[in-house]
This record gives C-alpha cells, sequence and structure tokens, in this order.
C-alpha cells in the first residue's frame, strides 16, 4: 500500500478568493502549516509502523526538523523535493487543483494507494488494502448533495457539471484509491465543476465551488458504485482547529 501526504506555504490569498474566508486564522503561516502537519505525520508513522510515508512538500529541511521533535521512525518517511511542481499552482484562481493532481501524479497503478491530510491523528492503523481492492476509503460520509445548504454552490455546480444532485458526498482528508480509478474521469470531472460560476447563488463570494476535487472523486465513486469504507474510527480530522493536531501529538514529543 502506498500512503502519500502533501504539504506546503499556502498562498492565503487565493485560498480566501475561493470562498475559504477564514483561511488565515485557520493556517496562519508556513511555520504553523509545518509544525500541525508534523504532529499529524508523527501520529501517522506512529501508529502505522510498517507502512512508508511519502510526503510531497516545499520544504524538505523545515518538514524534517518539525518530525524530529517526536519519538518516531523517521526511516519510514520519503521525502519528496515538491517546489518546482508547486509553483505553478501559485496564481492559479482554484488553488486546490493541487490537491488533485497530486494524487492523480503519484497515484500507484501497482499497489493500493491513500492519501493523508495534513490535519488528522491517527488513533489506530488503518486499513491495509489489498492492491486489487475495489473499495474506496474515505474519512467520513457526511451529506447528499440535494441536501446541502444551497449557499455553497455545490448544488448548483453539481447539477451542471454531471447533471444530478442526488449522489452522497464524504469527506475526504483520508481517501483510498484503488489501482483501477477512473483517474482522467475524475480530473474531467473537476474541471466541469471548476468551471461552473456559482457567483449568483453563494454568499461568500467566489466563482468557484471550493471543494470541486472533493465532489469530483465522490461523483466516480457513486457513477461506479464503489463500496464506501469510512475510517472515522482510526482517524480524527482537525480541519477547522488544526491546533489540535500539536496539541493531541505531545505524548511523541522527545
Amino acid at each position: 500500500m502506498k500512503v502519500i501526504a502533501l504539504v506546503f506555504d499556502y498562498n492565503l490569498d487565493k485560498v480566501i478568493e475561493v470562498g475559504r474566508r477564514t483561511a488565515k486564522s485557520v493556517y496562519k503561516n508556513k511555520d504553523f502549516i509545518f509544525e500541525y502537519s508534523a504532529a499529524s505525520y508523527a501520529t501517522f508513522i506512529e501508529k502505522n509502523p510498517v507502512t512508508k510515508l511519502n510526503i510531497y512538500t516545499d520544504d524538505i529541511d523545515l518538514m524534517y526538523s518539525k518530525l524530529s521533535k517526536y519519538c518516531i521512525n523517521l526511516d519510514n518517511i520519503i521525502f519528496h523535493d515538491y517546489r518546482e511542481r508547486l509553483k505553478k499552482y501559485v496564481n492559479l484562481d482554484y488553488c486546490f487543483r493541487i490537491l488533485f493532481d497530486a494524487i492523480k501524479e503519484n497515484h500507484s497503478f501497482e499497489e493500493y494507494t491513500v492519501k493523508i491530510d495534513n490535519d488528522m491523528i491517527f488513533l489506530d492503523s488503518i486499513p491495509d488494502m489489498p492492491n486489487n481492492d475495489n473499495r474506496v476509503l474515505v474519512w467520513k460520509n457526511e451529506h447528499y448533495v440535494d441536501t446541502g445548504n444551497p449557499l455553497w454552490g455545490e448544488k448548483k455546480a453539481c447539477q451542471i457539471a454531471v447533471g444530478t444532485t442526488h449522489f452522497p458526498v464524504s469527506n475526504i482528508g483520508l481517501l483510498g484509491l484503488p489501482i483501477n480509478m477512473q483517474m482522467d474521469e475524475a480530473e474531467e470531472t473537476m474541471n466541469r465543476l471548476v468551471s461552473v460560476d456559482i457567483s449568483d447563488v453563494t454568499d461568500v463570494g467566489s466563482k468557484i465551488y471550493h471543494c470541486c476535487e472533493q465532489t469530483a472523486w465522490n461523483w466516480i465513486f457513486h457513477k461506479y458504485k464503489y463500496e464506501i469504507i469510512e475510517t472515522h474510527q482510526y482517524v480524527k480530522h482537525h480541519f477547522v482547529d488544526k491546533i489540535n493536531c500539536i496539541a493531541e501529538a505531545k505524548y511523541l514529543l522527545k
């Protein structure tokens, strides 16, 4: 099983432009991003001792120094220099495209691939999925598109991009994909969602729905009838109060 993670210095102005108005209070700055990411990854390494973690980042030295504070096996981490790759995303209107592209580019066609966000606390080892498994892992089922708040813009984007709002959406803070996943179709779906102008229905001041990549994956899961396995019993996801990652990983500090 291949596990991948992405951490970098965000362009917070672009994050705000796409509708996440609280970005500066949530992400704060580069040092804080790498601090809570290291805490999160430390719990992954501790709870999954036989699994390598591939970290794609624009600052390997900083990430290594943050992780070195913890009593974990650093040999279980493979660092990838993503500085040049990340440059193309700095000024894109849909800044979260990198979240999709990093998965697509590093998805394995030989073994099951799991992507973990950098704001999760691992309570136990995650399921070791067989290479030929056709199930998908998510963090937690959340809602059906047609029951969501119209002000998010998700309903309009889905109705125009895929022709329906009647399908479930799961939070993909943790995302597990089989080797035969429809990667190209998922990307095409994301692009259609991004192209829908939601400015006439939303109250966040953005033309683009801010979770297009997440919704695209969920549409593919629904269309191809994948069995969805939730993992929130193994993992906490601190998508708002990221400082909790630091607090809950203190038991691993040297």
